[in-house]
């Protein structure tokens, strides 16, 4: 039989802590985090954090990668809701897809960078 110890919630807060939780679109979450697991969609995001509306020669040239994987980085960080693009003659530009998106990073790399 196992012990169920509950130190600062008393059972109501708990109850309520849990119907917050089970709200909350935690797999999306998750998946907005796993796209940054990488150190090509990292520097991908910092590029695209420091210059808006980018083709994808102009991202693989600076991150060093190829055409076909940067722009396989590119569609997933797309499908995650951190990337746009807009058609521009016969290229496709590729930025932030908005202000909550700079903020996190910005404040990502504030945060890492501070002690360094």
């Amino acid at each position: 039989m196992t012990e169920t110890h509950i130190c600062k919630l008393n059972i109501i807060d708990q109850q309520e802590i849990t119907e917050d939780i089970s709200n909350i679109p935690t797999e999306l979450i998750a998946n907005f985090f796993k796209a940054f697991s990488d150190i090509n969609r990292v520097k991908i995001g910092y590029l695209l954090l420091k210059h808006d509306n980018l083709c994808v020669h102009d991202i693989a040239n600076v991150v060093n990668l190829s055409i076909a994987n940067t722009s396989h980085h590119l569609r997933l960080m797309k499908n995650l809701g951190i990337t746009s693009s807009k058609k521009q003659g016969t290229s496709i530009l590729y930025s932030l897809k908005d202000e909550h998106i700079k903020k996190i990073l910005t404040i990502s790399f504030e945060h890492l960078l501070e002690d360094k």
